[in-house]
């Protein structure tokens, strides 16, 4: 079974996402700010139990999701995980891109974002396998 990180601010999605993940068999974590996600990343590399996957919410206090996109992806430790960037605000072409550069993928926060995540992270992870 994989593990996914959720990070986002509104704990409604948290708690949405984590119940949608597991309906697809993936065991989740939650942070509620960049800072505490990027904690959490560090404790699991001490570990050597990183997470496969994580989704990150963009406008965040504290740490926001794209200081934490560039920790991920410009660590050599940590830039294989997944990441799903999942975002009400960060939708234009230039965030789209400047997701895609970290090979990061992009989900909008509108009508059913939340099965869209669900069933892209179980792909990722089956692709991964």
């Amino acid at each position: 079974m994989g593990e996914v990180l959720v990070v986002d601010d509104d704990a409604a999605i948290l708690a949405v996402m984590s119940a949608v993940l597991a309906q697809h068999g993936l065991a989740t974590d939650t942070a509620i700010n960049g800072d505490q996600a990027l904690r959490k990343v560090c404790a699991r590399t001490v570990e050597d139990n990183l997470y496969d996957a994580v989704i990150l919410d963009i406008m965040m206090p504290l740490v926001d999701g794209w200081d934490v996109l560039h920790a991920l992806k410009n660590n050599p430790l940590w830039r294989h995980i997944n990441v799903v960037v999942l975002t009400g605000t960060a939708t234009s072409d230039q965030d789209i891109a400047r997701v895609a550069e970290y090979d990061g993928l992009f989900i909008e926060k509108k009508d059913g974002f939340v099965d869209i995540a669900g069933e892209l992270v179980e792909r990722i992870m089956q692709a991964d396998a």
